[in-house]
């Protein structure tokens, strides 16, 4: 018998963290049938490039959108691949959680969020065409 391997450890962990998110976004439908959950909202400028909003529930869960969809995302540093997209997070609530959008022929875009305790966060990052960029995929 060969001694295990951190090979599959990446793998492993996404699959967690997409296990996860399955069951946080189960549980908030639950609620919202229930008519248990609470939307709190942060008041966002028309032309802010990110609006964020958080729905409490147990757990850490990031729903990432962007306007145009397809840019690829990064979660402090990690790649989750593109918009839209769910994460659930393994990070300690009120710590630094780092996001980048990207896509070609648009302006990256970051945005930093404390890590939420038990709750649900929405990000909309609307991109910015950049100037002389031309059409694709970074």
């Amino acid at each position: 018998m060969s001694p295990p391997t951190s090979q599959g450890a990446p793998a492993v962990l996404r699959l967690a963290s997409a296990v996860c998110a399955v069951v946080a976004a189960g549980l908030f439908v639950l609620r919202v049938t229930q008519g248990e959950a609470r939307t709190a909202s942060r008041e966002a400028e028309d032309d802010a490039p990110v609006q964020e909003s958080r729905t409490a529930f147990q757990g850490a869960l990031l729903s990432l959108e962007s306007s145009p969809s397809g840019a690829s995302v990064r979660v402090n540093g990690v790649d989750q691949g593109e918009t839209p997209v769910t994460v659930g997070l393994d990070c300690v609530p009120g710590g630094a959680v780092r996001l980048e959008f990207t896509l070609r022929g648009f302006e990256k875009t970051t945005h930093e969020t404390p890590c939420p305790r038990d709750a649900l966060v929405t990000l909309k990052a609307r991109l910015h065409k950049a100037a002389g960029a031309r059409a694709g995929k970074r």
